[in-house]
């Protein structure tokens, strides 16, 4: 009897634990007594023949019959277990050609070899073309059907940590173990100060952790979290931005923030000892960060860390007067009870105005997205009758797809997003007109999340602080150097951006007070 190996293969873990691996082997084994073949070695399991990773077992057999000249057959059941790719095939030819093995297939009863006829040779190359091709029908499907996830709102892949991809319901669930940690996490990023070598490891025994490996998060995957727009709702799917049907974890502007800090320039500095107001303002003079340090063990100072060199200006100041400086900064941006009642008017009717144009622009957006679908719909019934040539479809198909996308698109971005705004623009006005109040009420730590919330960047100039405000804070800031409180009239306020409007409390209404130092 002559030797032979035995390949087995099933397409996915799925089918791992199936019949169909044992019925490969049984038909295999009743062939090669058929043959007078006996079976020396044996390599089985789940394996794709297309795709990026490396079939282990199909390269193994390879290398095996290679040292092995003794062995001059191999079994297969059928051809799409042997090969649905070119790079296969060739292999397999090189089998053949170069060190003369014999190709089995057990189920259709056929043999390649050296000495096959032409005629066998093309029908060799006719079942390879066919198993390719059906091979690149499942990907296409696979693909396409991935596109239509993504196109309703459902992340096609595994999600990343703080969410679960629930396998029952094919949607994507929140980690109610992770999630917490993840929304903390861009809270600390966003407030600044921190480096995330530091972050790594705290949520590290905290819990935040590989899904899979369950490991430390290294720097580089706390930073592809933070830049990852699928926490705020929105996910990447080839060269298109989705919106998500999964729940955000954070705001977009939360999401910006902590993006925007994490890029700044000036990098928070590992300190033994943490200083309230540490890395909040830099030096006028070089650009440097100003640091805090003890004297005497008991006085807390801030100077300019003198990274560019030192200067005749040391900035020296003590912590009590520079909280009192920054309280001169938050009151110039607090504003009278009747202007805050004033905005929210202003917001209010606003509201109702943009809610009313929203709602004409949706009815058209799903009046053209139902026209389209019905057109993608008739042009597949025409392709199904043999109507039209393949490739005129093919540039129709994409046409009418593509215009679904950016209509679903528009469709969701047209969100009665102005509903939400009524009630954050009030919490957000009530709090500016008691920011004074709250500012002098708060700890220094809590002093310091109060004004990272409120200004891009600040500046000490000799003993001065110049503030860049964040918007809509920079409006404020201008709106009360031109108010006349005399008369009641308001000069100069300029529009604000919705968006832009803050929120000053949790989603689960807390007081502003309360609220405001955890984000």
């Amino acid at each position: 009897m002559e030797k032979a190996l035995l390949y087995l293969r099933v397409s996915s873990k799925g089918q791992e634990d199936g019949y169909s691996l044992d019925a490969q082997e049984k038909l295999a084994y009743e062939y090669a007594k058929k043959k007078n073949l006996e079976i020396v070695k044996v390599w089985r399991g789940a394996e794709s023949a297309w795709g990026r990773k490396v079939r282990r077992n199909f390269v193994q057999m390879l290398d095996y019959s290679k040292k092995h000249p003794e062995v001059k057959h191999i079994i297969f059941d059928v051809f799409d277990r042997m090969t649905r790719n070119d790079s296969d095939k060739a292999k397999m030819t090189e089998m053949i050609q170069t060190y003369g093995k014999v190709i089995h297939f057990s189920r259709p009863n056929k043999t390649y070899s050296r000495d096959s006829s032409p005629d066998d040779e093309f029908a060799y190359d006719i079942e390879t073309a066919v198993c390719k091709k059906t091979s690149n029908d499942i990907s296409h499907k696979t693909r396409m059907g991935m596109q239509e996830k993504a196109e309703q709102g459902i992340y096609p892949s595994n999600c990343p940590i703080g969410y679960i991809n629930n396998q029952e319901t094919k949607q994507i669930d929140v980690d109610p173990t992770r999630a917490p940690l993840i929304q903390e996490l861009f809270s600390r990023v966003a407030m600044g100060g921190e480096s995330l070598a530091g972050l790594a490891d705290e949520y590290f025994a905290k819990g935040l952790r590989h899904k899979t490996r369950n490991t430390r998060l290294s720097k580089s995957s706390l930073h592809k979290i933070i830049h990852n727009p699928f926490y705020y709702g929105e996910f990447q799917w080839g060269h298109k931005i989705y919106k998500g049907t999964h729940t955000p974890l954070v705001s977009k502007e939360m999401w910006e923030k902590a993006v925007q800090t994490l890029g700044s320039k000036h990098r928070p500095l590992k300190l033994k000892r943490k200083f309230a107001f540490g890395g909040l303002l830099i030096c006028g003079k070089c650009d440097c960060t100003i640091l805090g340090e003890v004297a005497k063990g008991k006085y807390t100072y801030y100077r300019c860390s003198f990274s560019k060199g030192q200067h005749e200006h040391k900035g020296y100041i003590r912590e009590e007067e520079l909280a009192e400086k920054f309280g001169k900064v938050v009151q110039d941006i607090a504003i009278p009870e009747y202007v805050s009642d004033w905005l929210q008017k202003g917001v209010a009717e606003f509201a109702k105005t943009k809610e009313k144009s929203r709602k004409k622009t949706l009815d058209i957006l799903k009046s053209d997205y139902t026209q389209a679908y019905k057109k993608l719909n008739r042009l597949y019934d025409l392709q199904l009758e043999g109507r039209g040539s393949l490739e005129m479809f093919s540039i129709k198909e994409k046409e009418l797809t593509e215009e679904l996308s950016l209509l679903k698109k528009a469709i969701d971005e047209c969100g009665a997003e102005y509903e939400k705004v009524i009630p954050r623009a009030q919490e957000t006005f009530t709090a500016i007109n008691n920011i004074t109040e709250i500012y002098n009420m708060a700890t220094n730590e809590e002093k310091a999340k109060i004004l990272r919330l409120l200004a891009n960047q600040y500046t000490l100039v000799g003993r001065d602080i110049k503030v860049d405000y964040k918007e809509p804070f920079c409006y404020f800031a201008q709106a009360k150097k031109e108010l006349q409180p005399s008369s009641g009239r308001i000069i100069g306020l300029p529009i604000l951006d919705m968006k832009k409007i803050p929120s000053f409390t949790d989603d689960n209404s807390g007081s502003s007070r309360d609220s405001i130092w955890g984000g």
